[in-house]
């Protein structure tokens, strides 16, 4: 199958995308869904405040036809009238505004979290631009919004109708009775039409979030040109990631060569693999390999080792074991470590190297205590 690398959105958003967008204020959001909630808080505040609410409006209107022929006399400020009264409403209406406050924002988190994002404070110009901002309106979002709003109301005006219908003869009747319970009975049918509708625009706002949700990620997706080079941004150029290690094992060669010199013994195949251990009884409780190599590496190695009078030992099954089981700078595991005992053993008897004579003081009887109890 050929790869594509045209500008069609194959891959999914990911998720740095999906986070520069959040950080940019572009996120999935329901705007239906947030009204239908809106109004179904504003019913349920209705429903447990508004006759505390109906009955403190009333009481500061009765107050102040009451008491209007001293209010408005010459030495009274209209203004601080104004305020008194605001002031006494507003200590009704406030538990109302909470609520509808606490509604809002609780809609807000389960929609989009907690999102501050100034990048969307930032004035585009761009939009001031008639042709572009035409563009907006003419387009298959813009449609389907149109149709939404089309069925939307056609649900509404269906649930509203039917609710009439359903209390038609209710209705007819409420000239004869009296102005309170026209009031309850007008209350009552009004709440019943708006709990009805804000239950439809709920479950209308769900699906709505849904669909915004789907196109928010369509318009996210990307194509594969965008998917490497924001692999590219996260990870680094390839070709630098590419030197970078190439200079690493550079390093890590010449740490190694480096420590042949300093090596008790050189165990080979004889020209395959060449294993370096040093054992320093004072500095570690067991031997480690501090080189290894195969094929060239390997040559490279006990030529080394010649140079600096390493003592090289054949032993094909142990160098081969030693290469394919043990890393550089690991120590040799317990079931090697008889065998490479006696490779040592045998090499402080022969190894002349001054330095390695003074390391090895009172080392070569354990070792030979080592291979008898072996």
């Amino acid at each position: 199958m050929p790869e594509q690398t045209g500008g069609e959105k194959v891959l999914p958003a990911s998720p740095r995308k999906i986070t520069k967008a959040r950080e940019e204020g572009r996120v999935a959001r329901s705007q239906d869904l947030s009204s239908a909630w809106s109004l179904f808080i504003a019913l349920l505040a209705m429903y447990l405040l508004g006759s505390s609410v109906a009955a403190g409006m009333v009481s500061v209107t009765r107050y102040y036809f009451r008491e209007a022929s001293m209010l408005t006399g010459e030495l009274v400020n209209p203004q601080w009238v104004a305020l008194g009264a605001l002031a006494q409403m507003a200590r009704f209406l406030l538990p109302f505004q909470v609520v509808m406050m606490a509604g809002g924002l609780a809609m807000n988190l389960v929609q989009v979290g907690f999102l501050f994002a100034p990048a969307a404070l930032v004035p585009r110009f761009e939009r001031l631009n008639p042709f572009s901002g035409f563009q907006k309106f003419v387009n298959l979002r813009s449609l389907a919004e149109l149709m939404k709003s089309v069925f939307k109301l056609a649900a509404i005006s269906v649930i509203v109708y039917a609710t009439f219908r359903a209390r038609w003869q209710e209705i007819l009747g409420w000239p004869m009775l009296t102005p309170a319970g026209m009031v309850g009975a007008m209350a009552s049918l009004t709440g019943l039409v708006w709990l009805r509708v804000v239950l439809a625009m709920l479950v209308l706002g769900i699906l709505d979030y849904g669909y915004q949700r789907w196109q928010y990620l369509q318009e996210l997706r990307m194509t594969v040109q965008e998917a490497r080079e924001e692999t590219k941004e996260i990870e680094g150029d390839p070709r630098i990631r590419q030197r970078i290690r190439q200079i690493q094992r550079q390093m890590a060669m010449q740490r190694m060569m480096r420590a042949v010199p300093e090596a008790d013994v050189v165990v080979t195949n004889p020209t395959h693999f060449a294993v370096a251990l040093r054992y320093n009884a004072r500095e570690m409780e067991v031997p480690v390999v501090t080189a290894k190599g195969a094929r060239l590496l390997a040559e490279r190695i006990r030529a080394l080792a010649e140079e600096h009078e390493v003592p090289i030992v054949q032993k094909p099954d142990l160098a081969r074991m030693l290469y394919r089981t043990i890393e550089v700078g690991q120590p040799v595991p317990e079931d090697l470590f008889v065998a490479v005992a006696e490779v040592l053993a045998f090499v402080f008897e022969i190894d002349r190297r001054t330095e390695k004579i003074r390391e090895r003081s009172g080392v070569l009887n354990q070792f030979r205590q080592q291979r008898a109890a072996g």
